[in-house]
């Protein structure tokens, strides 16, 4: 995450969304950095900052499905011990 401003913003929403999906920090880590999110956090994290955990998680989830479309890779292949 080399310029990333939001720093505290970014764990927040790896920890949000690895309690919501029971996966690990670095599942979590690899999917977003595979998917776009980490880029999507820095972009609108001013925006994002002020929903809740489970806000956050379903915006997240909104922009994998997305991403997912556009890159042809689904979730499910995303955390598997191959991400």
């Amino acid at each position: 995450m080399p310029g990333f401003d939001n720093v505290d913003f970014a764990v927040f929403a790896v920890e949000a969304y690895r309690r919501a999906k029971g996966l690990s920090g670095a599942q979590v880590a690899d999917l977003f950095a595979l998917t776009g999110i980490f880029d999507f956090l820095e972009e609108f994290g001013d925006t994002l900052h002020c929903q809740d955990e489970k806000e956050t998680v379903a915006e997240i989830d909104e922009m994998i499905s997305r991403s997912s479309h556009q890159t042809g890779k689904m979730f499910e292949e995303c955390v598997g011990p191959q991400c």
